[in-house]
């Protein structure tokens, strides 16, 4: 009986895996088909996902293929869960004007996502100037306070006592004590203005401290990043992209 609950686990796990082999591959396809389409829709400064067109998926949850904020057109790049405890928490979408794709690619030519350089790449996309973008879609309710603190605490490290400022900044913007599930979190840098809104991509509040805007990236594509999966989905997405221009 071992035995045969054993095989029967290894062939489910192949088939799991195959499955998100898959996905990935579809999920290429739609971001490279639309960047050549573009957006399906924009509304002033909001985010239409309605299209077909417009939409991939990162682990089987919907994402724009592009957005608007601070008045910035910015493609997908790539993303991942951030999981906490074994739970899902919310699925993290990376964004950038093209001019930084642009920029990189003069200086990582032939960029493969397990190049040794990419920490480098990394860094100089977190000190990049042109509009970038964290996008927090939320898998499950949770505390307004269990966000802003859990980011407060992986940005001390990087910006000391200024993190707890970006705590505050970050509780104010949501202005309630929860943020519901399918809610979305944009985090928007260019220069060294960041900015922060909720589901639609409307500018709202904005913030200057020095050093905040590369280390928010670096939460996600440092070398202690937070979510493993959003690494290396930038990573892969920054190496496909790259290929396809």
């Amino acid at each position: 009986l071992r035995m045969k609950w054993g095989s029967i686990q290894s062939k489910a796990t192949q088939s799991i895996m195959a499955i998100k082999v898959a996905t990935v591959g579809v999920a290429v396809v739609a971001i490279i088909a639309a960047i050549i389409m573009g957006p399906t829709a924009f509304l002033g400064g909001d985010v239409d996902i309605s299209g077909s067109d417009n939409n991939l998926t990162v682990d089987g949850v919907a994402m724009p293929t592009q957005i608007k904020t601070t008045g910035t057109l910015q493609n997908f790049i790539g993303g991942g869960l951030r999981m906490k405890w074994g739970f899902k928490v919310y699925v993290v979408g990376i964004y950038s004007d093209p001019k930084v794709m642009t920029s990189l690619k003069k200086k990582y030519s032939g960029f493969e996502a397990k190049d040794s350089n990419l920490s480098d790449l990394a860094t100089d996309f977190a000190k990049s100037k042109p509009a970038r973008t964290v996008l927090l879609r939320f898998q499950r309710s949770v505390a307004a306070s269990d966000i802003s603190d859990a980011l407060g605490e992986a940005l001390k490290p990087k910006v000391g006592a200024a993190s707890d400022e970006f705590q505050k900044f970050i509780l104010d913007m949501v202005g309630s004590d929860r943020l519901e599930k399918g809610s979305d979190i944009y985090i928007t840098c260019k220069g060294e203005t960041l900015s922060a809104s909720l589901t639609g991509g409307n500018d709202s509040s904005s913030i200057r401290i020095k050093g905040l805007c590369p280390a928010v990236f670096e939460v996600y594509l440092g070398d202690k990043a937070v979510s493993p999966q959003a690494k290396k989905g930038f990573a892969e997405g920054v190496a496909t992209l790259m290929a396809s221009e």
